[in-house]
């Protein structure tokens, strides 16, 4: 079995119970990400979106002239995860503003620099390949805009994605708090 078809096993496996498990995790990364962001007028990408953890936090906790006239766009590669965040989307208030979608972060269905806010929280090291995985994210962010992504530090060699992404954006900042699980990882593209 391929790695990937594995990973969507799992993942579709596990979307019953994710939450559970993983919600208050999931929920300290954001609060240290986006502390300093507002999404208005903003097209975002959540890639391995989930069982809409991100969608849920973002609606439910920024202010209406945060995300005011922003779109939201979710992919991830596990089904049943997307059956559970359209059961959400019916409870959410803004749920207009978010789209589903089935697809691989490593063959995105979009076209080139589309988006000019992109996530992916703990997602990466899932991927057989994570540096093509983000150069297919690179590729569909816009010249100008902000991109988070977290990695589990246990599966992340830091310094080489660093040398990776450096020559790629702009401006890069490291997070690496010891009480969370993850390594965030800020980029931004402020010049057209």
């Amino acid at each position: 079995m391929s790695k990937k078809k594995s990973i969507i096993d799992r993942y579709n496996s596990t979307a019953n119970f994710y939450d559970e498990r993983y919600k208050t995790i999931q929920e300290e990364k954001y609060k240290i990400s986006l502390i300093n962001y507002t999404l208005k007028e903003k097209t975002i990408l959540d890639c391995g979106c989930g069982t809409g953890l991100l969608g849920e936090y973002i609606l439910n906790s920024k202010n209406e002239k945060e995300i005011f006239n922003c779109n939201f766009v979710a992919v991830d590669l596990s089904l049943n995860m997307l059956l559970k965040f359209k059961q959400k989307l019916l409870k959410l208030k803004n749920k207009e503003r978010i789209s589903l979608i089935l697809a691989d972060i490593e063959n995105l269905p979009f076209r080139d620099k589309k988006f000019n806010f992109i996530f992916s929280f703990t997602s990466f090291q899932n991927l057989p390949q994570y540096f093509k995985g983000i150069l297919e994210v690179l590729r569909v962010w816009s010249v100008v805009g902000d991109l988070i992504l977290t990695i589990l530090r246990k599966k992340l060699d830091l310094d080489n994605l660093v040398d990776f992404l450096k020559p790629l954006v702009e401006d890069l900042k490291v997070i690496d708090h010891q009480f969370v699980e993850d390594v965030i990882i800020l980029c931004k593209n402020s010049q057209e």
